[in-house]
């Protein structure tokens, strides 16, 4: 495979990964020889401004489940079989 058909091969890859919402890139990728080609340079680069994205908010998603499960860990335990009321209104 050439350079220029292995840099198109490995950003179809990332950009499916992408899609499917994929955290890795399943059985890996290697990088290509030699720098991608220009004509693939605009897209390499909106690969990497998704992949940012996508980075940004899984450290957001991560964020709230830690304040959950923070907020889970404050919820006072009751012996099993007693009524439990959790206001969440307040």
């Amino acid at each position: 495979m050439t350079d220029d058909a292995a840099w198109a091969a490995l950003l179809d890859t990332f950009e499916r990964a992408l899609d499917r919402g994929d955290e890795v890139v399943p059985g890996g990728f290697a990088r290509p020889d030699g720098p991608p080609p220009e004509h693939l340079v605009a897209r390499a680069r909106e690969v990497l401004e998704k992949q940012l994205r996508a980075i940004e908010a899984l450290g957001v998603a991560r964020a709230e489940v830690a304040r959950e499960l923070a907020a889970l860990r404050r919820i006072p335990s009751a012996p099993v079989g007693a009524p439990v009321y959790l206001d969440v209104r307040g």
